[in-house]
């Protein structure tokens, strides 16, 4: 595995933004955008969208190659080669990004955002600015916008989780994240750490009794056949920035920043429907096709349980005026 990142990385550096020797006004760039979903994913339309806007703007100055599907590498390493400047701008997971940097894991935090409405007033005001300066400042990923906002639920096999107490001892799959171990240990849970794609056989074969993912995810990898409950916890509405390497943004012209910097903001709202389209598609095929009952359930004592994680973790890393900052958000 380390040679292939090692391969794929002199592979990058042989394939570095062209820049042509020319007067700044005249310099054209293309830059390398990646992702892990396929074409269709929210995420790839609007980077289509921004790539689109850029190419306008400029004038065909910047042109931007997309690549999909995970053909560059996994989140964790196509974030790592943003931040060392040998792949341009990618949309991902930040999480991916929590072993050279734990303030990534942030956003990771259940409880967070209290709707979808604070998630988006809290990222597009002041909270969602200081912690770009943050990451920018400590990794050189250069956050150009927040997409994003799909919520996160718990899906079970053998029975609806109707209050909190359904959770004691139920073997819960979660990525392996010491953050979302320790919060749902919190809850009551066994946290069960399985890799993504031997998730469905998990819970096919009984290992686990359930896992917590978002609609457009558990439709498309038919995470609702072993598991057709799910309860509507809401407790993580997704944070995936569109992250450009600082060295790509800092080559540029500053007129050329400056557009970049608009379409991301433009193609934002594009990208923020797309994703709530699709999960209102993906939820409404499970329930009217696919026999998937969703049921909410009260939230409070989950936010309860895991508060203390919350603050331990903010605590440790320096966030606790952050986080004070994103409750006061109305």
């Amino acid at each position: 595995m380390k040679t292939k990142s090692i391969a794929i990385a002199l592979t990058f550096a042989a394939i570095t933004s062209s820049v042509m020797s020319l007067p700044a006004s005249a310099q054209q760039f293309t830059l390398r955008a990646a992702h892990y979903f396929k074409a269709d994913h929210p995420w790839n339309k609007g980077l289509l969208y921004f790539a689109q806007k850029v190419d306008e703007d400029s004038k065909g100055r910047i042109k931007i190659d997309i690549f999909n599907g995970g053909i560059l590498g996994s989140e964790a390493q196509t974030l790592q080669f943003v931040k060392d400047g040998s792949l341009d701008l990618v949309i991902s997971d930040p999480s991916a990004g929590s072993p050279f940097a734990k303030e990534l894991d942030f956003f990771a935090l259940p409880f967070l955002f209290r709707s979808y409405a604070h998630w988006q007033a809290a990222l597009d005001g002041a909270p969602g600015k200081t912690y770009a300066k943050l990451i920018e400042d400590k990794t050189g990923l250069k956050i150009l916008a927040y997409w994003g906002g799909s919520s996160r639920n718990v899906l079970s096999t053998k029975k609806p989780i109707n209050s909190i107490e359904d959770l004691k001892g139920f073997r819960l799959r979660l990525i392996s994240s010491p953050l979302k171990v320790n919060a749902w240990k919190a809850v009551g849970t066994i946290p069960t750490p399985i890799a993504f794609m031997e998730t469905y056989l998990a819970m096919k074969s009984g290992v686990v009794d359930g896992m917590e993912n978002e609609s457009v995810a558990v439709r498309e990898m038919k995470f609702y056949e072993p598991a057709p409950f799910i309860a509507r916890t809401e407790h993580e509405f997704t944070v995936r920035p569109l992250f450009i390497s600082k060295k790509t943004f800092d080559k540029l012209p500053e007129d050329l920043q400056q557009i970049v910097l608009k379409a991301a903001q433009e193609a934002t709202p594009v990208e923020r429907k797309a994703e709530a389209d699709a999960t209102v598609a993906a939820e409404s095929e499970m329930q009217e096709k696919l026999n998937v009952k969703f049921n909410n359930i009260d939230k409070e004592p989950f936010k309860v349980a895991t508060k203390p994680v919350i603050a331990e973790f903010a605590n440790s890393m320096g966030l606790t005026d952050l986080l004070a900052s994103i409750d006061a958000v109305k």
